[in-house]
Formats: C-alpha cells, structure tokens, sequence
C-alpha cells in the first residue's frame, strides 16, 4: 500500500510537537528564564511535554504502520493532545501579579501541530485498507 500526503502530514505533525516540546515556549521578564515544556520554575506548571510526546508517539506509530485500529486510537489521543495544548497555551502565556511573558516560536508550533494532528486524524478515519487481489 502506498503512502499518502495523510500520512507524511500526519507523520510530520507528530513529529513537529515532539521537536516543539525541547525548544522555548515563553520568556518570563521577572525571573528572566525560558520555559519549555520540560521546564518551568519550581515546576510550577507541571512537564506537559511528557503527555504531549507520548500522545505523539502513537500518531507517529499509527501513520507508520497505519492500521486501522491504530488510526482510531490516533484519534482519541490527537483529540486528547490538543486539549491539553490549549490548556497548556493558555496556562502558559496568561499574565500573572502585571507581569505578562512572552511567546515564543515553540509554544505556537505546539499549539499548531496539535491542532493538525487531530484534522490529519479525522481525515485517516476515512482512508480504507486496500485489499490484495488474489490471482489465479
């Protein structure tokens, strides 16, 4: 079976929040320290890149492999994902005591990647397994 523009999307969307999750996402003025989604002062925020790389990785599995139950389980974890992300983005660039951080490139392409990974899912659901003919 061959590869569609589904999958190599699909595969680098999951990619895409995995990548997101290592580089900066907002800059605090008052402590003066970038948070990623490994890091946050005192852990304050939680490690949200645990959940969203796990939740990527079976995107990543089920554009690979793509078998259908993995591409439904795709789909509850993409849905689940971009929850959490807008969660996350919210969490993460509201303002606090007047103080207001800035956002940087990576919290976006979380935010983005996300989102696509759910529409990429949604649109798989509709992609049938083709069968193999028998000879003879």
């Amino acid at each position: 079976m061959q590869r569609t523009w589904r999958n190599w999307l699909g595969l680098a969307a999951s990619l895409a929040i995995i990548g997101s999750c290592f580089m900066h996402w907002t800059w605090y003025p008052d402590i003066e320290k970038f948070f990623t989604g490994f890091f946050t002062e005192k852990n304050y925020y939680g490690k949200p890149a645990y959940f969203l790389i796990s939740m990527s990785l079976i995107g990543l599995a089920a554009h690979a492999l793509r078998k259908i139950w993995l591409y439904r389980l795709n789909l509850v974890a993409s849905g689940l994902a971009m929850a959490f992300a807008i969660r996350t983005f919210l969490l993460f660039t509201s303002s606090y005591d007047g103080y207001l951080p800035e956002k940087q490139p990576g919290i976006y392409i979380m935010l983005l990647a996300s989102i696509l990974n759910l529409i990429i899912g949604m649109m798989s659901m509709n992609e049938k397994p083709k069968k193999t003919e028998e000879k003879g």
